[in-house]
C-alpha cells in the first residue's frame, strides 16, 4: 500500500509541476484528478494529502558565507553566460532529485543556489597557465542535506571543467564505503564494486545512471564500494584509464589518522 501511496504522490507532483510554492488549492485539484484514476480510487485522499504536505514542507535553512574580499574572484556568472557547459551532470541529478528522491521543486532551487555560491568561491578550471593555491571549509550540522551538498557541487565542478576530484570520507573503511555508494549514485551512475569505468551497456547502472539522455555525463572512479576499495597502486594499474582521460575522475579515500 505504501508504493501506491508514492506513486500516486508522484502523479500528484506532475500535475503540480516544478514550482516552488504551492498552494492548497493546488495541491486539493491534484489529489482529485488522481482520484479518477483506476489504480488509487481506493487510496485515502487525508493521507495523500498529508504526505504531499510534508513533502513541499521540506525547506533547506539559510547559509552564510563568510570570505576575504582579497580571495574573491567571480567568475560563474561570466562562465553560464558563454555557454561553456551544458551542465549535463548536474541536469541530471536534478532529476535524480525529484523523480527517485522526491525533492521539492523549493528544496531543489536552494541547493541550486547554495551549489552555485560555493562553485563560483573556487576558481575558472579553464584557465590556463595560472598558478591558484584556494582552500575553503563548509559546515552543515546533522541531516541539513550535506550529502546533497557536496554531490551536487561535484557535479557542478566536473561540468565546469574540474577533472580530478578526492572526497575524504572519515577513518573507517565503512564509512568510505558508504559515501562511495553515495557518490555512486549521485554522481557516477554505475556501481563500482563492479566497474570503475563508465560503459553506456552497463547493466549495473543505478541512480542517476537509470535516467536516460545522458550518455555524455561519462566519470570513472579510482576507488570503489567494498569495504576495501580505498585507493592504492594495484588498483591505479588494474582501472583500465589513467590520469589523463578526457572525463573527470573521482577518488573516495579516507583520511590518514597519524599517532605520535
Amino acid at each position: 500500500m505504501e508504493e501506491l501511496y508514492n506513486k500516486a504522490l508522484n502523479i500528484c507532483r506532475l500535475f503540480i509541476g516544478a514550482i516552488p510554492v504551492v498552494t492548497d488549492e493546488q495541491i486539493n485539484t491534484a489529489i482529485e484528478q488522481v482520484s479518477f484514476m483506476p489504480d488509487f480510487k481506493m487510496l485515502d485522499k487525508h493521507i495523500l494529502k498529508k504526505k504531499l504536505l510534508a513533502h513541499y514542507g521540506v525547506r533547506i535553512q539559510d547559509f552564510q558565507i563568510l570570505e576575504g574580499n582579497d580571495r574573491r574572484l567571480p567568475w560563474l556568472k561570466e562562465f553560464k553566460a558563454n555557454k561553456i557547459s551544458n551542465w549535463n551532470f548536474w541536469t541530471r541529478y536534478k532529476l535524480y532529485l525529484s523523480e527517485q528522491k522526491g525533492y521539492a521543486p523549493a528544496v531543489i532551487n536552494q541547493l541550486d543556489e547554495i551549489t552555485d555560491r560555493i562553485l563560483d568561491n573556487l576558481f575558472n578550471p579553464q584557465q590556463v597557465n595560472i598558478s591558484i593555491d584556494k582552500k575553503g571549509l563548509v559546515v552543515g550540522q546533522v541531516q541539513s542535506g550535506k550529502t546533497a551538498n557536496y554531490t551536487g557541487l561535484i557535479c557542478k565542478a566536473a561540468d565546469a571543467g574540474f577533472n580530478f576530484i578526492i572526497v575524504l570520507a572519515g577513518i573507517h573503511n565503512n564509512l568510505r564505503s558508504q559515501t562511495q555508494s553515495r557518490i555512486d549514485e549521485g554522481f557516477l551512475g554505475f556501481d563500482t564494486q563492479y566497474e570503475r569505468a563508465y560503459s553506456i551497456n552497463s547493466t549495473t547502472k543505478i541512480g542517476v545512471g537509470l535516467i536516460p539522455g545522458f550518455d555524455s555525463a561519462i566519470a570513472n572512479s579510482y576507488t570503489t564500494s567494498i569495504d576495501k576499495g580505498d585507493f592504492n597502486s594495484r588498483a591505479a594499474n588494474t582501472a583500465g584509464f589513467n590520469f589523463n582521460a578526457p572525463q573527470p575522475i573521482i577518488l573516495v579515500v579516507k583520511k590518514k589518522c597519524i599517532c605520535t
